[in-house]
């Protein structure tokens, strides 16, 4: 929806978080990095499927001050629309974490408890 035709067949961005983790606790900072194409440009990005902001930098911070789950995604210029990550703010004492990337089948799953 609204890719522009020269973007359609482009690699997709690649979107990766720090810490790479979900759910992360409140009111923790994580930073989204884009990689798209080297074409200078700026950065799209998307919550919940919908057009957040741009920002000319690859990357950008976001935190939360209420609970809650957030699908992200970014277009960096000169490439396409990255693969959603979901990720999770909670204000839970104790949290079973995920890694916040995107998972094929036969993939090791690793989790960590955090307090």
């Amino acid at each position: 929806t609204g890719v522009p035709c020269h973007l359609a067949g482009a690699q997709p961005s690649q979107l990766t978080l720090d810490p790479p983790w979900t759910p992360v606790f409140l009111p923790d900072k994580v930073t989204l990095t884009c990689q798209g194409s080297s074409a200078p440009g700026p950065t799209d990005w998307y919550v919940n499927e919908q057009f957040w902001q741009q920002a000319r930098s690859n990357h950008i911070h976001i935190t939360r001050d209420l609970p809650g789950s957030y699908r992200l995604q970014c277009r960096g210029p000169g490439a396409g629309l990255s693969p959603s990550i979901t990720l999770g703010f909670s204000n839970d004492w104790l949290a079973l974490q995920v890694p916040a990337r995107v998972l094929l089948e036969g993939d090791t799953l690793p989790l960590r408890c955090r307090g």
